[in-house]
């Protein structure tokens, strides 16, 4: 969107006057500070300013969240923000790469949503293995070899 230069002026120095403060502290400054004058350019400002604040918020969530597929960044401090409670909770919390072993299917059996019928080998993590191992609904492949060898 485009503003005047009266208005990223303004913005600008609001922006400016406030800079000493994070960026979850300037938000609710500027949200303060918006009821100081009743002019449009000034409401206009502070809301750009608002909207800008919270771009940089956003990126910031998203650069701290972001990972590769075998480790998860725990955040290092709680702030009480909602959204960073959401994406913490949605997420691993540990530094530990997902382990993978192989299983084959004992009886038609479901693993995360997905049905998998008698006799198919699959690649799971350790934490599904062994729930379908002690219910009975998998065997351990190398398992399976072992009793291979011990019959011969």
């Amino acid at each position: 969107m485009n503003f005047s230069e009266k208005i990223l002026d303004k913005k600008e120095e609001l922006l400016d006057e406030f800079e000493s403060l994070t960026l979850e502290q300037l938000a609710l400054k500027i949200k303060q500070v918006s009821n100081r004058e009743n002019t449009l350019i000034f409401k206009i400002a502070c809301l750009a300013a608002r909207v800008s604040v919270l771009n940089q918020r956003i990126q910031a969530l998203v650069n701290d969240n972001s990972a590769n597929d075998n480790y998860v960044k725990e955040a290092e401090n709680d702030t009480g923000n909602i959204v960073e409670k959401i994406i913490k909770r949605s997420r691993k919390p540990t530094n530990v790469p997902v382990e993978w072993v192989r299983v084959q299917i004992k009886e038609t059996t479901e693993v995360n949503g997905v049905r998998f019928p008698s006799g198919i080998q699959i690649d799971v993590t350790d934490e599904d293995a062994k729930k379908m191992i002690e219910g009975n609904k998998a065997i351990l492949l190398e398992d399976l070899e072992k009793d291979k060898v011990n019959e011969n």
